[in-house]
């Protein structure tokens, strides 16, 4: 991260995370909590590891994470994260073969210490504690949706039905604001690559399944599974 982005990020929650000195001690400064928020968000080091480093406890790094985070999504989201260009996107993808596509979806498993007597909930087929993390990338591997929330033991295909995402697909919103093409006399409106376990859909596309034998299917699934294995290894 740049100086100059740094300090804009300051600039915009800086009213937000302000505190008054007391007579316990001095306030921590704006630009000091997101700077541990940034770190923790950047990095893996443990809360205790970055409370060292700061001079502080590390509840208070937990804290100050959560707050910035909070006002990240609360104030930033919509000058910050956002698609360059919308066209870009589609033009790249369809150079790899796949026309209008806006994005593809994955999913990965982020590790964590298991909450007493929730190992059930938490445990992954793996075999370990786990939050799900699922999200769609553009073409270049950037993030462009994420959504989080779910233990380890729910299926990848019922948290993506129970998403925000299923609801503006079904409102018509997923698009990203690109239009239909017409295809060989064939209307494909904008769609989002998934893997063979999540439901076909007007708006999601995914390979055949089955025992594929017509030679034209299997072309697409062996470009479409290369497409899918690069999207894997941004979770890497």
């Amino acid at each position: 991260m740049k100086r100059e982005m740094f300090y804009y990020i300051v600039s915009m929650l800086g009213s937000h995370i302000t505190r008054q000195d007391t007579n316990m001690g001095q306030a921590i400064p704006p630009d000091k909590r997101v700077a541990m928020a940034i770190v923790k968000l950047a990095s893996s080091y443990s809360l205790c590891y970055i409370a060292n480093q700061f001079g502080m406890a590390a509840c208070t790094v937990r804290q100050a994470t959560g707050e910035v985070c909070q006002l990240l999504k609360d104030i930033a989201a919509n000058k910050i994260i956002y698609l360059v260009n919308l066209q870009q996107v589609t033009d790249d993808f369809n150079e790899k073969g796949f026309p209008n596509c806006v994005g593809a979806l994955d999913s990965t498993h982020i590790p964590l210490l298991c909450p007493a007597g929730s190992e059930r909930t938490y445990t992954n087929r793996k075999g370990h504690a786990s939050m799900i993390l699922q999200a769609v990338v553009d073409h270049r591997g950037w993030f462009t949706y994420i959504h989080t929330r779910w233990t380890g033991s729910v299926h990848d295909v019922r948290m993506f039905r129970n998403s925000p995402l299923t609801a503006l697909m079904e409102e018509g919103h997923c698009s990203f604001g690109m239009e239909e093409t017409v295809i060989r006399g064939v209307t494909i409106p904008p769609v989002i690559f998934m893997d063979a376990g999540y439901p076909l859909k007007p708006s999601l596309m995914k390979p055949y399944g089955g025992s594929v034998t017509n030679p034209q299917k299997l072309a697409f699934n062996h470009y479409y599974s290369s497409w899918r294995t690069a999207v894997e290894c941004v979770f890497d």
